[in-house]
């Protein structure tokens, strides 16, 4: 009787184990409420916090991303403020001389930069 009980405490356990791996890759995985509700259509986008949702980390309610391509063909990434201040999305050498995007940001700015990427090819 103690093997029976067993076997199903183990059939439980290894049940379990996809859903419990599953749930833990949740914490990495990106909600699609948490990314902006456009796809980039132009180059460069206007983009607003409403955009972004609760993923948007700016102290500003909109702006602007833009992106052009280097001499290496390396994206030169940035983001517009509404007082017409640009800040570095990325760390390429043309935007050394910028001030970077965590200037004007509370957290996380991963959504926005992944979306500055899609800017290139709109």
């Amino acid at each position: 009787m103690n093997i029976h009980r067993t076997t199903i405490r183990m059939s439980a356990a290894v049940a379990a184990a996809p859903l419990a791996l599953g749930l833990a890759g949740c914490n990495g995985m990106m909600n699609p409420e948490d990314g902006p509700t456009r796809t980039a259509t132009s180059n460069p986008q206007d983009v607003t916090a409403d955009d972004f949702g609760h993923s948007w980390n700016l102290d500003v309610d909109h702006g602007t991303v833009s992106c052009e391509k280097n001499d290496k063909g390396d994206p030169v990434l940035r983001f517009t403020s509404p007082d017409g201040t640009e800040y570095a999305l990325n760390s390429v050498d043309e935007n050394a001389d910028l001030p970077p995007i965590g200037d004007i940001s509370d957290g996380s700015i991963g959504t926005l930069r992944t979306f500055a990427f899609t800017v290139c090819n709109a």
